[in-house]
């Protein structure tokens, strides 16, 4: 909501001096044009308001954008007293608030100083946040990770590969596989050998098509030998199951 923010008759507060008042009238001039077409460039979600602090309690002097319902000659807020009580002058930026039928908001307020060094008008930025943050839940949402089952073998640790091609599939299983056993193939034994076809196993490689040429060629052996290796691995786990 705007007005005439020149029209104004300043209610004189003994605490500030003639000079101190006539340089919130100044700014009130100069700063007060300008309000309306911030709070349209920031439009829709933010109100802009100039206060002029001589005319405590109610200071405001101009206003755009609607956020708080509030009008010219209006009230400043329960923060602007206290800040008014206490002195403070330096700005502040970026801190929340509500309106009152509950919507939050971010704040700022940059004050203006007289030559005295008191602040005498402060400039106010109001920007309805809610659905900000409704869109900050919604990503949350979308972006919560899970843990995955500790019945995989090495869930802890797993990331999803998404490759372009079943062959790209079964190196980088194999790959991964031989990473993690901390040796290069070429110094590997039948026991390092055994523990990667298990391995292999364990995530499902052997379900692809071509996968026991494509992990004896990789580990160096004939085919007959990963067989092996499967054939030794089954027979241990129904020693186990027994």
């Amino acid at each position: 909501m705007t007005g005439n923010w020149s029209a104004l008759t300043p209610v004189k507060d003994p605490d500030f001096t003639e000079a101190e008042r006539a340089h919130a009238e100044q700014i009130v001039t100069l700063v007060g044009p300008i309000i309306e077409p911030l709070a349209l460039a920031l439009a829709p979600k933010t109100e802009v308001l100039l206060h002029n602090l001589t005319q405590m309690p109610n200071t405001i002097a101009v206003i755009a954008g609607g956020i708080t319902g509030r009008g010219i000659g209006g009230p400043a807020t329960d923060l602007g007293l206290r800040t008014f009580s206490s002195g403070w002058s330096e700005p502040l930026i970026g801190y929340r608030t509500e309106t009152d039928d509950g919507h939050p908001m971010r704040s700022s307020s940059i004050f203006f100083k007289a030559e005295s060094g008191r602040p005498v008008a402060c400039l106010c930025i109001n920007t309805d946040i809610s659905e900000v943050l409704r869109a900050q839940e919604m990503l949350k949402a979308l972006s919560a990770i899970t843990t995955i089952d500790p019945s995989l073998r090495g869930a802890e640790t797993v990331t999803e590969k998404f490759p372009a091609s079943v062959d790209d599939l079964a190196q980088g299983i194999l790959a991964q596989a031989v990473a993690e056993s901390g040796l290069p193939v070429t110094s590997m034994k039948k026991t390092h050998k055994v523990e990667i076809v298990r391995q292999l196993r364990d995530r499902g490689f052997f379900t692809m098509r071509e996968a026991v040429p494509i992990a004896a060629q990789h580990l160096g052996v004939g085919r007959h030998t990963i067989y092996n290796y499967l054939n030794e691995i089954e027979q241990e786990l129904d020693q186990a199951d027994a």
